[in-house]
């Protein structure tokens, strides 16, 4: 299985293992990030994470180009932020930490990050960029149907 199939694998498996809407204070398992993220939508969003993946130039694996609306600008900033993370030394491998767990807690649909010494450096980054993600999501309706980026790649 290649690695960029590996979040995706583990993003479908949450919605097996999904236990109903998280309306009151939950503390959320600690799952992997890529399941956590998933999880975060379904607290805030009321709907799946994967209703983004693939869409427009930068929601899912990779990202290029000029974002094509505001949904598409929200992913490219969560895949900023993760750089960020990695740049910083916060986090050291993010296909390792894609799916490392971190804690964090559904009150009221809003995801709210652990933020104590039990959380390593990385997991605290990680959780703030899926959670702004989520709250940038919010802002725009649920897509009717996915957008996808009309840019071609450049040849070499």
């Amino acid at each position: 299985m290649s690695f960029r199939l590996i979040p995706l694998s583990v993003l479908f498996l949450s919605l097996l293992v999904g236990d109903g809407e998280p309306t009151r204070k939950k503390e959320v398992k600690n799952l992997g990030s890529v399941l956590n993220l998933n999880r975060m939508a379904q607290c805030a969003l009321n709907h799946t994470a994967l209703i983004y993946n693939n869409y427009g130039c930068w929601c899912g694996y990779g990202g290029n180009y000029k974002p094509i609306d505001g949904i598409d600008a929200c992913c490219r900033r969560h895949h900023l932020c993760y750089d960020i993370a990695l740049a910083s030394g916060a986090c050291r491998n993010l296909v390792i930490e894609y799916l490392d767990p971190y804690a964090w807690s559904c009150e009221d649909h809003v995801p709210r990050c652990r933020d104590d010494s039990s959380q390593s450096k990385c997991q605290q980054a990680l959780c703030w960029c899926d959670k702004m993600v989520v709250e940038c999501w919010k802002q725009f309706p649920i897509p009717a149907h996915k957008l996808r980026c009309n840019h071609t790649p450049k040849s070499p």
